[in-house]
């Protein structure tokens, strides 16, 4: 089963947010991001059910009010052994939470539904599709989290090593065979904006409702890791489901059953992996960088000077020759030494 596609809202909300809350970002450069198309949020209290907030921008000014000075991306199964205090919310089992950091204290704000009372039907109620709603309304609902679970959260704090991690999702992902036949996509070195620009743009080229199309990570960071994991992760998994759709490789031939089999069970390993780099993202996208590789030229002033430096030295220091009557001293000083020993019996 593929991700949910909430969580790019999710890392969007975290790393602008986190922007806001530290370095007092002004809303006016990403309140219409073009992420949120179509997705209305309200924020209410997991215990009493109260709206706490009716949009993400009150939300956030609400968190720094009470002295929360970051907030974090994490995955849901690190709350599998929680319960669940209120029956009429059900909490959706979406891949990710957001955790807001206050100075003594972490909180949990999960996605999830209230429950109608007088409704019993285990499936959700069909509203006529004359009566339905264009926006996707989500609530996230505030959870305080135990001393165990914060333990917990920060280990998903502590620093990554981008290069471990790269290394690791390529043979991982696109070096398996199932990848064999994945072409890259041409994106790859752009900004990850998460919505294809034909959603949010007229056909004259005008953004929607003076919509911002912005990437899902703040560009005042190179980040160029993370974009491109983004996009090459995303595209995967598109080349999966098609192929698992239709299962035929390229010379005509259908996949057997097994072969079936072992694709879907990469299909959910792709997911797990892309969750798990998505919370990666989401809390270390400033440090998401290549690391630079210096390599020495000639065309540099500091290694033509090593070379120079190392031309002088082998003129002052010619190579050694071993002359001609020194050799000739040598076969002597031989000869005379069998001499001697033959001569005493030796």
């Amino acid at each position: 089963m593929a991700l949910d596609q909430i969580w790019k809202q999710q890392l969007t909300l975290v790393t602008f947010g986190n922007e806001y809350l530290s370095h007092e970002l002004s809303f006016n450069r990403w309140l219409q991001h073009s992420i949120f198309y179509q997705h209305y949020f309200q924020f209410r209290d997991l215990h009493s059910q109260h709206l706490l907030a009716q949009h993400f921008q009150v939300w956030l000014e609400g968190l720094k009010k009470q002295g929360v000075y970051r907030i974090s991306l994490h995955l849901s199964n690190l709350l599998t052994d929680e319960q669940n205090p209120n029956a009429n919310v059900e909490l959706l089992p979406f891949a990710h939470f957001i955790v807001s950091h206050e100075k003594n204290k972490k909180t949990a704000w999960i996605l999830g539904k209230e429950l109608a009372e007088w409704y019993f039907s285990d499936n959700d109620f069909e509203i006529p599709a004359s009566q339905q709603a264009t926006l996707h309304q989500e609530t996230f609902w505030r959870f305080d989290l135990s001393d165990k679970l914060c333990k917990k959260i920060e280990a998903d704090l502590k620093e990554s090593d981008w290069d471990e991690i790269q290394t690791f999702i390529e043979n991982e992902l696109f070096r398996s065979k199932y990848a064999q036949g994945f072409v890259e996509p041409a994106n790859r070195d752009l900004p990850y904006y998460g919505i294809e620009a034909n959603l949010v743009h007229k056909p004259d080229g005008s953004t929607l409702q003076d919509m911002q199309y912005l990437a899902l990570i703040p560009t005042d960071y190179a980040a160029d890791v993370a974009h491109e994991l983004l996009h090459r992760t995303e595209a995967l998994a598109n080349f999966i489901e098609h192929l698992r759709l239709h299962p035929y490789r390229e010379s005509g031939e259908m996949l057997t059953p097994e072969d079936q089999i072992n694709l879907r069970n990469f299909s959910q390993k792709l997911d797990d992996l892309n969750a798990k780099l998505i919370v990666k993202i989401a809390n270390h996208y400033k440090s998401a960088q290549r690391t630079a590789v210096e390599i020495a030229s000639p065309l540099d002033p500091q290694t033509q000077t090593i070379l120079q430096s190392k031309s002088r030295s082998e003129s002052h220091h010619p190579p050694h020759k071993v002359s001609s009557s020194a050799v000739i001293k040598l076969i002597i000083l031989t000869i005379i030494i069998c001499a001697c020993a033959y001569y005493f019996g030796l």
